[in-house]
């Protein structure tokens, strides 16, 4: 009797179960490898633009003295700065929005700069493919992001990607806001990418600079596009050969200096990419 239970007990044992605990420790390790890849390639582009949206949310710090909740640094911006500027008002560059916007830009912009290195932008068009979708709702929203940042047109020196004063400078002021460098960046791939020879010309309204530093509107002009010019050699690393530098002053104004708004569009950095 004894013996027959115990054969019974041995008919019924299962020789295949330890495959289950198998498995289980095959997905396991199957999850901890796709986690190392994911962490692995992790975009800082990508992070850049998840604190952003973070940064405007009050959440349950809203009521608090704190303020706002601020983003990592490291994270945010290039060397530590973190960018200061908000949306709205004069010179805003929109906070997490322009980090956002400039992100998704950067990613158009640095896939296509290596399917077209070494191309000669020749017409509006040709510049615009670099930063906006081929075609669709995914173009029209490129296009707005990108007309909140910089403008592009078109004339006989080449094809001209202009930022206003309130993106890059404070008023009277020649040195470029830390917050803006990403937009510089943004710029500098496309510069690297095609063949064109490159002017930097800097331009002011009709109003009396108040600035010691400079004596006149012309020397303002000159050293905001000399400040361009050297981030995109020093920290860009292009080549200073392709590139000519200038200042206009208020000599060469887009609209009449009657209005505060004219003035206002008249105060800019132009970056011509030259045809010829």
């Amino acid at each position: 009797m004894r013996k027959r239970n115990k054969e019974a007990n041995e008919t019924n044992i299962d020789p295949t179960a330890w495959m289950v605990t198998f498995g289980d420790l095959l997905m396991l390790l199957l999850t901890f490898f796709v986690m190392l890849l994911s962490m692995s390639s992790m975009d800082l582009k990508m992070l850049r633009t998840v604190f952003s949206i973070f940064q405007s949310v009050g959440g349950v710090l809203e009521m608090s003295d704190k303020g706002e909740i601020a983003p990592s640094p490291e994270v945010v911006s290039e060397g530590g700065t973190a960018a200061t500027l908000k949306e709205g008002g004069s010179g805003a560059l929109g906070g997490g929005s322009i980090e956002r916007k400039v992100a998704i830009l950067e990613d158009r912009v640095e896939q296509l700069a290596y399917q077209k290195k070494g191309e000669k932008i020749t017409n509006l068009a040709m510049l615009e493919d670099f930063f906006l979708e081929d075609s669709g709702v995914g173009r029209d929203k490129m296009r707005r992001d990108l007309e909140s940042i910089l403008s592009i047109t078109e004339d006989t020196r080449g094809v001209v990607i202009t930022l206003e004063e309130s993106i890059l400078f404070d008023p009277g002021e020649a040195e470029i806001k830390p917050g803006t460098y990403s937009i510089l960046r943004l710029i500098a791939t496309v510069i690297s990418a095609v063949s064109n020879e490159v002017l930097i010309m800097g331009h002011t309204d009709n109003q009396p600079t108040r600035n010691k530093h400079y004596r006149s509107n012309w020397e303002l002009s000159l050293y905001r596009a000399l400040n361009v010019h050297r981030y995109f050699v020093q920290e860009m690393s292009i080549p200073p050969e392709r590139l000519g530098v200038g200042g206009y002053g208020d000599l060469r104004p887009k609209y009449p200096n009657i209005t505060p708004e004219n003035r206002e569009k008249n105060r800019r950095v132009e970056i011509i990419l030259r045809k010829t």
